[in-house]
């Protein structure tokens, strides 16, 4: 559940917290104009605080506040007032819709311009934003693709995390689960057959992509000690579930390149503020144990786009490491990943 923690600090505690400037810029260009206020049972607040701990922390006016501030979109990949992407086609039998928790920009041009080549040859949609409570945008971006004469439509949930409340509510929402993340919504059906792929997060691209940046940072491998930084989820359990994830992209990393070690950490963003600042203490002292051996520290990170998690996890890691900024779909591998998905899901179906 990214930037939800930080969010709340940030509009409601302002106070020191880690990440408490950096949510209010990845909601900014997905909220509501204005924000508006959610009406929410006794009965679901009971359910939210159960589903996510942290809301302990906050009163049931704050939490309406936050959700007030939040919002969902959709639309079609082509669609932009700035003329970047080609034309593309809205019309075909076979659909795209990508899924993703929404950046500030540039992250949102960032998703949506790897889906460039895709757009010219499918019609292709979008749905950002957390579903909290609605599928509504969701619901939306189906019925684009079936007014296009999509028979079949292929879901790509494009996150770096597998197990988190956000891939969970997706799962939800086209009845893959039983029970919501968040709160219940509108299950989502349709006409065309619906075909989800997986996340990237443990596709073999994903440490291609971030071997290429380490490589890019690189001067004397032997004698480096790479850090590869993520968001993470809130709990114990879904964290060691993607640091085994992270534990196999390192190893493949390490063999290639040739480093002296990898570590990877999550930060935990959203989880409770002690055990976020545990992850970083452990991050910093694993930097000084490798800097006390002479070695170079680099850090590349599993973030999607260039987002203000990205800007705190440079300022976890400190300012002994030489750090790359991009994100993951910045690299032109990452549209490798779409591709590849397609053709899967195509010749599976």
């Amino acid at each position: 559940m990214q930037k939800i923690v930080s969010l709340i600090a940030t509009m409601l505690l302002a106070t020191s917290v880690q990440g408490v400037f950096a949510a209010e810029d990845e909601h900014a260009d997905h909220a509501a104009k204005g924000g508006h206020q959610h009406q929410v049972s006794p009965e679901q607040m009971k359910a939210l605080r159960q589903r996510i701990p942290l809301y302990d922390m906050y009163t049931d006016a704050q939490i309406l506040g936050f959700m007030g501030m939040m919002s969902n979109i959709d639309g079609w990949m082509t669609d932009d007032k700035r003329g970047w992407v080609i034309p593309g086609t809205r019309k075909g039998k076979v659909g795209i819709l990508g899924l993703a928790h929404g950046f500030k920009e540039p992250g949102n041009t960032q998703f949506r311009a790897a889906f460039q080549e895709v757009a010219a040859d499918y019609p292709a949609t979008f749905a950002l934003g957390m579903a909290m409570m609605s599928s509504d945008p969701i619901a939306a971006a189906i019925k684009r693709l079936e007014d296009a004469g999509a028979e079949t439509i292929i879901i790509l949930p494009v996150t770096t995390a597998d197990n988190t409340t956000l891939t969970r509510q997706w799962k939800y929402i086209f009845g893959e689960r039983e029970e919501p993340a968040y709160l219940d919504t509108e299950i989502v059906a349709s006409s065309a057959r619906l075909i989800w792929a997986p996340t990237p997060t443990a596709s073999p691209i994903m440490a291609e992509i971030m071997g290429d940046y380490a490589i890019g940072l690189s001067e004397d491998p032997a004698n480096e000690t790479l850090f590869i930084l993520g968001h993470g989820p809130q709990s114990k359990e879904d964290n060691d579930k993607e640091l085994a994830i992270l534990a196999e992209h390192a190893a493949k990393i390490k063999k290639r390149a040739g480093f002296a070690d990898v570590k990877f950490y999550n930060v935990q963003d959203d989880a409770p503020p002690d055990v976020r600042k545990a992850n970083v203490e452990a991050i910093r002292a694993e930097v000084e144990k490798a800097s006390a051996k002479g070695h170079r520290i680099i850090a590349v990170t599993t973030q999607l786009t260039a987002s203000s998690v990205v800007r705190r996890l440079q300022e976890d890691i400190g300012p002994k490491a030489t750090f790359e900024g991009r994100g993951l779909m910045e690299h032109p591998a990452f549209k490798k990943w779409i591709n590849q998905q397609i053709e899967v899901a195509l010749a599976q179906n």
